[in-house]
């Protein structure tokens, strides 16, 4: 086994992240930079998350860094105990993200979906391809606002980012990845005369995890 592929199966099993130094030490490798230069390339491929934690750079496995994302409560605090449903943005974001890394895309950047970052969810390349997708979740719903009513909301809200980024770049590939329920398919199908004008594809995320592109 490579020393990339120890990383990998370590970092699978441990969500919490590891700094490079300790990374070193578990794995036994001969020096510290051994792990820093996998880590590197295996996050330029779109497989670990490097991010400060505590004032060092820890590792994670990307699927690991995005489904266990804490969220920030109305008074700014810190809450990691309520759990996010399966069709939560970061979620189908981060489904999407796993999934195109396994079909060798290299992820260029994501959009941090807690602080709301502006800018296209995520971004990848392979080969001279440039794909940008634009994801969103399915509502919870709230006491004067019917989760279908707002996901019709949310679904336009991507169709006028793929418009916006068609005008942006046109040789770009571009995709829409949502939650797979009725609502959002039959949305999907109203506007079907779109697809080939705008030139774009639908990425859907199932309950399971798995991602079917159409």
């Amino acid at each position: 086994m490579t020393i990339a592929e120890r990383i990998m199966l370590y970092l699978k099993k441990h969500p919490e992240g590891i700094d490079d130094d300790e990374l070193a030490r578990v794995l036994e490798l001969n020096a510290r930079q051994q792990a820093n230069s996998r880590c590197r390339q295996l996050e330029q491929e779109g497989l670990v998350v490097r991010k400060r934690v505590g004032g060092k750079i820890h590792n994670f496995w990307i699927e690991s860094a995005m489904a266990t994302s804490t969220h920030e409560t109305d008074r700014g605090v810190r809450d990691s105990t309520k759990p996010r449903s399966w069709y939560w943005e970061g979620n189908v974001q981060s489904r999407v993200v796993a999934h195109l890394a396994r079909e060798e895309w290299k992820i260029r950047s994501v959009a941090d979906t807690l602080s709301r970052q502006r800018g296209i969810d995520i971004v990848a390349e392979r080969g001279d391809a440039v794909l940008w997708i634009t994801a969103k979740g399915y509502p919870e719903g709230a006491d004067k606002t019917n989760p279908s009513t707002q996901a019709g909301h949310w679904f336009k809200q991507a169709v006028f980012d793929i418009v916006k980024y068609r005008g942006e770049n046109c040789d770009a590939l571009l995709a829409i990845a949502l939650p797979d329920f009725p609502r959002y398919r039959s949305l999907a199908k109203m506007i079907a005369w779109l697809e080939p004008v705008a030139d774009y594809e639908y990425y859907w995320v199932t309950e399971d995890g798995s991602v079917s592109v159409e």
